[in-house]
């Protein structure tokens, strides 16, 4: 299913994961290894998408005239998200702002509220975000609204953003916000006296897991050290033909480089890496320099890395082949993880005889790495 309208027509997967982003190619850049891996195991997988990017960089050289026509860039990422989630195995898809309901207290369309690098690996507030931009729809509405995809998706397991947003995209901070309020609303909403309320004839749900994603700092500034003795011999190259760097080991990591003791997960996910890579390469106007090392070849195995990928800030970042994730306080609740298949009659659940992390892992469809 590769048409992004029948994916969004699609019923919503329940009983699965769910993943909730700001852009599209964040499903992919941060949790594509996740979203995959589940997938792989047969696990339904949504993914909710809150803007459609219309301020994101161009990098594809022929696609360069998008960025005089912010409604056709937004149109053309709509087609990198139906290739990237049907490469992953995503089987329902929304858009926030599709879904209906408080009519009066929010705009329309929730666009992308842009971004400036304030340095390597840290982006602050940008200056193009419009009225509609997401930042500048309170928490509360936002959240809402995707309570009602929770309810009706019941999902077993939610990830997003980290608190920070990553690498602090405002978008990325106010989505972390916005999840995190609608898991408290789908399990225990207050009534509203909105005649429009989205919630009101729908029936609880109390998501059991919610992960963040981060990464290991000492597995992430491994992969660092190697990418930068890399690049010493071997230079890459951007689209634009600019020649690509590197994140000294040393430096400020971005917020989703956790110390490794707030690491509740990391799973193994080189299975699915050449799924991961498609997606990457499906968002041909953000992501350049994709690349996945050849693992059957006696000399990657064991590497910190394997492969690495740009975005517009022509910095090169490690692909790993592990995911991981930092549970929520509260939505920690693994034992209520259950994946029951009716096989030769019989009702068997999947995860029967896991527990803790290893119960995780396994509806996840990896192994604790």
């Amino acid at each position: 299913m590769t048409d992004l309208h029948a994916i969004s027509r699609a019923p919503m997967i329940t009983g699965g994961l769910l993943g909730v982003f700001a852009h599209p190619d964040d499903e992919t850049l941060g949790a594509g290894g996740v979203l995959a891996s589940a997938a792989s195991v047969g696990v339904g997988v949504g993914v909710v998408t809150a803007t459609r990017g219309e301020l994101g960089e161009i990098l594809a050289p022929k696609l360069a005239h998008l960025a005089d026509d912010r409604p056709a860039l937004a149109h053309e990422r709509e087609h990198e998200l139906s290739r990237a989630l049907s490469a992953l195995g995503v089987r329902a898809h929304r858009f926030l702002d599709t879904q209906p309901g408080l009519a009066a207290k929010r705009p329309a369309h929730f666009t992308d509220s842009g971004m400036a690098w304030i340095r390597t690996g840290l982006a602050g507030p940008g200056t193009e975000s419009a009225a509609d931009a997401l930042t500048s729809v309170p928490v509360e509405v936002a959240a809402r609204l995707l309570a009602t995809v929770v309810r009706r998706a019941r999902p077993q397991v939610v990830i997003t953003e980290e608190a920070h947003g990553s690498y602090g995209h405002p978008d990325h901070v106010h989505l972390h916000q916005v999840t995190m309020r609608a898991v408290e609303l789908a399990a225990d909403a207050a009534p509203s006296e909105e005649p429009d309320d989205p919630l009101s004839e729908l029936d609880p749900w109390d998501v059991p897991v919610v992960g963040w994603i981060v990464e290991p700092e000492t597995r992430y500034r491994a992969a660092l050290r190697w990418l930068d003795a890399m690049v010493d011999r071997q230079p890459q190259f951007g689209t634009r033909g600019d020649a690509l760097g590197t994140l000294a080991a040393d430096h400020e990591l971005p917020s989703l480089v956790v110390p490794d003791e707030q690491v509740d997960l990391t799973i193994d996910v080189k299975p699915v890496l050449p799924a991961v890579v498609q997606a990457m390469q499906a968002h041909r106007t953000q992501v350049q320099a994709v690349h996945l090392l050849d693992l059957t070849r006696q000399e990657n195995r064991g590497l910190p890395v394997c492969g690495w990928y740009a975005v517009s800030n022509g910095i090169l970042q490690p692909l790993l082949g592990t995911a991981s994730l930092r549970l929520a306080p509260g939505r920690d609740r693994v034992e209520e993880l259950s994946d029951p298949r009716t096989i030769d009659g019989l009702t068997r659940d999947r995860l029967a005889g896991t527990r803790g992390a290893d119960r995780l892992a396994a509806f996840l469809g990896g192994t604790v790495a």
